[in-house]
């Protein structure tokens, strides 16, 4: 069954993969290097409000679902979404009434509705996402998040060549409207299984979701701090035209990220829905393997890709990514492993783990982003996403290791692992070949 829904996510985060590409090129070639930096800032703004609104929103919602009542988290849920956006709507108007130039720092000039509004409907299709992967409704998510990606790509495309709305607002409105309509579907998916709604005690464990969440979401913010505080950086010392090439290149190397990704949601699901030790133990170290080594093979691929070919698909001024991916490799790698390690310390309610861990990483973060992007600009942004994601590794292998006593050799593929990656493969071309 984990190897069957490892095989469905798969499926699915490739064609979300090619979708994602096929967004990425109509961004390049329509809007330019300046608009995708407006866009990756509109981006970093909504996963901030989305940071906050996990906190009662997200993880714990995928842990608490196959542990109490659905009807019960709901509650919880939306009134904390609307808390949040309520909370940044009045933010960001104080910011505009006297901090007016921090705030055009900090949001594109014009878009600040545009902000609240996705992560208003991002948070509501979100909370429904964690619910369906908490009940271990792999392929419902699957199946809705390749939908919602399809309407992006859908809308944009119909929004930049037949109305000729080249601007970053034609991808902020096909966003809103996949999101929307993939918010209402996951609605009806949650709602249509739920047998009596029941509110009872649903204060009581309100509290108990607070307190997983907060854990959570503290290792989320300090994550999110380590991938996307450089933006911000970028945005003030280069500029949005060196922060729209270096969101490129990010994108590019997070598209091998669906890698890990879809192996780790699969793993959280199942260590959520078990109280087996060992099996956690087991399931973490072979989908480590896994991971691993199918992001290596994935990263060769793409740091074979010779760098005129970047700028003819890309454009001249994205040719400068090839440099920024050199930089990136060994963060990305890092990302495969930590992906894997932090689900399972979330899956096993042991989210704190990922707090110290992501801690340490932000520590190096901050210390090397005042260091090298005055300096060396998107490729000092790029050696510090690398050195931070390592670091937030190491700690939490030496974790890992001390708590499941598990020895180094354990950690190199054997003939087991090798015979369960080629029936991975097998399965996987029957999938999309046949």
């Amino acid at each position: 069954m984990i190897l069957k829904n490892i095989i469905g996510t798969a499926g699915t985060r490739l064609l979300n993969a090619l979708f994602s590409f096929a967004i990425l090129l109509l961004i390049t070639n329509f809007i330019g290097s300046k608009g995708l930096g407006e866009i990756s800032l509109i981006i970093v703004d909504v996963t901030i409000i989305q940071l906050f609104v996990d906190w009662m929103a997200g993880s714990a919602l995928v842990y608490f679902a196959s542990r109490t009542e659905t009807s019960k988290l709901l509650i919880p849920a939306y009134l904390w979404i609307f808390s949040i956006i309520t909370f940044f709507g009045l933010l960001g108007s104080l910011f505009h009434q006297f901090f007016p130039t921090t705030l055009s720092l900090l949001v594109p000039q014009g878009y600040e509705l545009s902000v609240l509004l996705l992560a208003f409907l991002n948070a509501f299709m979100q909370t429904h996402y964690n619910l369906l992967i908490g009940q271990g409704r792999i392929r419902t998510y699957n199946i809705l998040f390749s939908f919602q990606i399809g309407v992006v790509l859908l809308c944009f495309s119909l929004l930049l060549l037949f109305f000729h709305q080249l601007s970053p607002l034609s991808y902020v409105e096909a966003l809103a409207i996949a999101w929307a309509f993939s918010g209402l579907v996951g609605f009806y998916m949650i709602i249509k299984k739920i047998k009596r709604f029941s509110f009872n005690s649903w204060h009581s464990l309100t509290g108990e979701i607070f307190y997983y969440g907060l854990q959570n979401q503290l290792a989320s913010i300090l994550h999110i701090g380590n991938k996307r505080l450089s933006f911000y950086f970028i945005r003030v010392f280069s500029g949005l035209s060196p922060l729209g090439i270096y969101s490129a290149g990010i994108q590019l190397t997070e598209g091998l990220r669906l890698i890990g990704q879809s192996i780790s949601l699969v793993q959280f699901s199942a260590i959520s829905n078990s109280r087996d030790a060992e099996f956690a133990r087991i399931l973490t170290i072979r989908l480590m393997k896994f991971s691993l080594s199918l992001s290596l093979l994935a990263l060769i691929f793409l740091l074979a890709i010779p760098q005129h070919l970047y700028q003819h698909v890309f454009g001249v001024a994205f040719g400068a990514m090839k440099p920024i991916l050199v930089a990136l490799s060994a963060g990305v790698l890092a990302l495969a492993a930590n992906t894997i390690f932090s689900h399972y310390f979330s899956g096993t309610g042991q989210p704190i783990i990922n707090v110290h861990a992501n801690t340490v990483g932000f520590v190096f973060t901050l210390v090397f982003l005042f260091l090298l992007i005055p300096r060396f600009g998107y490729l000092g942004a790029a050696i510090t996403a690398s050195i931070s994601y390592s670091s937030t590794v190491v700690y939490q292998a030496f974790v890992f290791k001390r708590q499941t006593k598990t020895t180094w050799t354990e950690w190199l593929i054997n003939r087991a692992d090798l015979l369960e990656l080629c029936k991975l493969g097998k399965e996987l071309k029957l999938k999309f070949f046949y």
